[in-house]
């Protein structure tokens, strides 16, 4: 315990000789997550492949942001999440999640990390635009889910270059291919990956909109690749040596009254023979009033063989100084599978 005081004291000097900020941010939630024996986990709740349960989940993330300025004004810095990592089955080690640094400048910011991919950055997918979680992830956990498009693909290093000019954005990003194995078997010559996306924001009537347009590129590597959340229901996705070209556009809607909305829609086209293009479509309605928030989100996957869908339902109740209760329920929908993959949590959220 002295060394990590020690380490913290001597982080918090050296910072303010150097006249960089550090900031610290947090986290919490506690609560039940439960659903269907067949729930394949892609969050926070497993089934246990025999019958329905319940389990208590607690998860904590502390953030932590340095930041400083060269003498000629570029500004730097880093951030990092220090968070429990085995949720709910036990007490979780805490692990670092989401580091990054950045540089930035009138030339716009250059960021290296476990960040978002350009088209991630740019697009607001639909269950972003309502705003809507659950501490079980119920809203991104379903098989209808489309995730972060093809960020992730290789080792989830990337690096992003944004720009902002009026009420445009503009982000490129690649992704490398740094997994070259032991052994010619292990190998992995994948091609590198990367992204490029666009974002406009505007008011029409009332009615702030968003709208973003981005491609991705990446080649699967030797364990394959498959789009969302499929490969945890059952999809075996495309081989290793394929090529997939991501086209994505996404519409958000914050109607000001309460409302807010979003629509997006990708493709997935796959090389090779045999392989066909996947779609996806997903939507996003969401409401609140005074205290009260409720969302609804559905996906779908539409493919040459068996579609997934899934969809989900969020509440949250605002307690006021970072605290709110948040409740969320999910069930999937796979052809030819009649698995129980339902997910439902409870509990409170909180923010420091």
């Amino acid at each position: 315990m002295k060394k990590v005081l020690f380490a913290t004291t001597a982080l918090v000097a050296s910072a303010g000789f150097a006249a960089a900020d550090i900031t610290f941010s947090g986290s919490a939630e506690m609560g039940i997550v439960g659903g269907g024996k067949d729930a394949p986990g892609v969050s926070t709740y497993v089934g246990n492949t025999r019958d329905s349960s319940v389990e208590f989940n607690n998860d904590f993330t502390l953030t932590v942001v340095g930041s400083g300025q060269t003498d000629s004004g570029l500004s730097f810095g880093i951030s990092v999440d220090f968070s429990t990592d085995a949720e709910p089955n036990e007490n979780g080690n805490v692990a670092l999640d989401n580091e990054a640094v950045f540089i930035s400048g009138d030339f716009g910011t250059l960021t290296l990390g476990e960040i978002d991919g350009a088209v991630d950055k740019r697009l607001t997918e639909a269950h972003n635009a309502v705003g809507q979680y659950s501490i079980g992830d119920d809203e991104t956990v379903h098989a209808g889910y489309q995730g972060s498009y093809g960020d992730a693909a290789y080792d989830n290093q990337i690096l992003r270059y944004d720009y902002s000019f009026g009420d445009f954005g503009f982000s490129a990003s690649m992704e490398l291919n740094d997994d070259k194995g032991t052994t010619p078997a292990t190998a992995d010559d994948a091609d590198n990956g990367y992204a490029l996306a666009i974002s406009y924001n505007t008011d029409m009537g009332g009615v702030g909109l968003g709208f973003g347009l981005g491609y991705q590129y990446l080649e699967a590597g030797i364990g394959g690749w498959a789009p969302g959340n499929l490969s945890d229901y059952g999809f075996a996705g495309w081989a290793a040596g394929t090529e997939v070209d991501i086209i994505a556009a996404t519409v958000s809607a914050d109607f000001n009254n309460g409302f807010k909305a979003g629509f997006e829609y990708s493709n997935y086209d796959p090389s090779g023979a045999g392989n066909s293009d996947v779609d996806h479509y997903a939507i996003g309605l969401g409401y609140t009033m005074d205290a009260l928030s409720v969302g609804a989100s559905y996906g779908k996957f539409d493919t040459s063989g068996d579609d997934a869908d899934g969809w989900a339902l969020t509440a949250a109740y605002d307690l006021g100084g970072g605290a709110a209760i948040v409740a969320g329920y999910s069930d999937s929908d796979v052809d030819n599978n009649d698995g129980d993959y339902e997910t439902y949590s409870l509990g409170v959220a909180m923010s420091f």
